[in-house]
């Protein structure tokens, strides 16, 4: 039954993003919110259901490719260098899909699956430049995100507090194993909440704290306010799943956002910001005289060894991995998708890839001509989001305080991905980075609107006049 009602969800917000395809990426958000704790009432908890949100995907890139009046030039004029690019990088991954695809039998669908995971984030860069047509949808984009995970983040508290023990839906028991982490004379339980992993809660979590607060600094009054209590909701969520690559993202987030307030010449704003900050921030030393010092948790995130822990990751997954991969590998890599996470569930025969971050993955699944055109792409798409964030706060638009939010964003999840490129696996985390890629590069047209908007007022208030 649970399974045919996740399909039919499936299918359905297929069906209505196809015939409205900005609707598509808020019921996007919404299916993949509830697919988890509905999956795990499915009989064998299938691993393919973890693309349910695909078909939603795709039906919202081809209706906006039909209804959006120059859906590619309309992108490729104000970024030509992102989309040379982007062309650039097809023939450059050329040799790397040949020897997936001639692997042994059955392998092209590694080939098909590493296309669409690579192509999944980049059209979705693009969707994410059309999609919003004043910052007010911007900022209600951002709200559903916040408030549909806000709700499902709750599950954390409840596993953690053990309540309602028996509901399936909560923890990973139902797949079979529990998420344990190890440290000097302690272990510590792992949350999974209503999410199918520790990995998925504390994403979730970490993006509703950063988000939320980008919504806080964008708003006024009161609802400021609001969003900075759903961020300390949040950031107590993030302490309880035991990921330490998810925590890191909360103070990289907070200094590349007072970095590029500091960039741009606006030291007394960043100041500001730095205070409203600490507000949820708090919430760590609420959360902390909550589990108690002794706990698990809290020797974990506070333990001796976490500098040497964090120093090591960076190291071993960065430039260490990324040479080892090149060594092991050859020139032209192992192959298109065979280092995909996610590609497991595909049962075909593939060699081992023992990669786990997403530069050694790259590495492994294209080769040298590939990463190097991967990097061009993520240069020129770092460059632009940074030039159009910097104006933005030089400007002092209206526009500026989600710039600067959603680039540190993006900042925090690249120094993340660093670590390790296995939340990737879900097809959803990775069109959402994309799409806040793309809504970023779009706030020049998204501040023009608004200018425009308040000068059309003051004309007809003269005109009353």
């Amino acid at each position: 039954m649970w399974l045919y009602v996740l399909l039919g969800l499936s299918i359905g917000f297929a069906c209505l993003s196809f015939a409205r395809w900005r609707w598509g990426i808020v019921l996007m958000i919404l299916l993949a919110a509830v697919q988890d704790p509905l999956r795990k009432l499915v009989p064998g908890t299938p691993g393919w259901l973890v693309l349910v949100t695909a078909p939603v995907f795709l039906a919202l890139i081809v209706s906006g490719m039909a209804h959006t009046r120059g859906w590619w030039h309309g992108f490729a004029r104000p970024y030509p260098k992102i989309a040379r690019a982007l062309l650039l990088l097809l023939p450059l991954c050329a040799p790397a899909a040949i020897i997936s695809a001639t692997y042994g039998p059955g392998s092209w669908l590694y080939t098909l699956f590493g296309v669409f995971s690579y192509a999944l984030i980049f059209l979705a860069v693009v969707a994410g430049f059309h999609y919003a047509r004043d910052l007010r949808m911007l900022r209600n984009l951002l709200a559903a995100y916040c408030l549909i995970n806000g709700v499902m983040l709750t599950g954390g508290i409840f596993q953690y507090l053990k309540w309602f023990p028996d509901w399936t839906i909560l923890g990973s028991d139902v797949f079979g194993y529990q998420w344990v982490r190890w440290g000097w004379g302690y272990t510590v339980d792992m949350i999974a909440g209503f999410y199918r992993s520790p990995d998925v809660m504390g994403w979730h979590a970490a993006a509703v704290s950063i988000l939320s607060l980008v919504l806080a600094i964008s708003a006024k009054g009161m609802r400021r306010y609001g969003w900075v209590a759903l961020s300390a909701f949040a950031i107590v969520a993030l302490l309880l799943c035991g990921r330490r690559k998810m925590v890191y993202m909360l103070p990289v987030f907070a200094l590349a956002l007072i970095w590029i307030y500091w960039q741009a010449g606006r030291r007394a704003r960043a100041a500001a910001l730095l205070g409203l900050l600490l507000i949820p921030l708090g919430s760590v030393f609420i959360t902390g005289d909550w589990l108690s010092e002794d706990s698990a948790n809290m020797r974990y995130y506070s333990g001796e060894g976490l500098k040497f822990d964090a120093t090591e990751s960076l190291q071993g997954q960065g430039f260490k991995a990324v040479l080892t991969t090149f060594q092991q590998e050859g020139f032209f890599g192992g192959g298109l998708g065979f280092a995909t996470p996610g590609a497991h569930n595909l049962g075909v025969a593939r060699p081992k890839a023992w990669q786990e971050s997403a530069p050694s993955r790259i590495m492994f699944e294209l080769g040298v001509p590939g990463v190097l055109g991967f990097l061009l792409v993520m240069l020129n798409i770092a460059l632009a989001m940074w030039r159009t964030t910097l104006a933005q706060v030089r400007a002092k638009t209206t526009a500026a305080p989600l710039a600067a939010g959603l680039t540190a964003f993006f900042i925090a999840n690249v120094g993340s991905l660093t670590v390790s490129g296995q939340i990737l696996a879900d097809p959803f985390i990775a069109s959402f980075l994309g799409l806040m890629v793309g809504v970023v590069l779009s706030i020049p047209r998204l501040d023009a609107v608004a200018r425009a908007r308040v000068e059309a007022r003051a004309m007809q208030r003269m005109a009353h006049a």
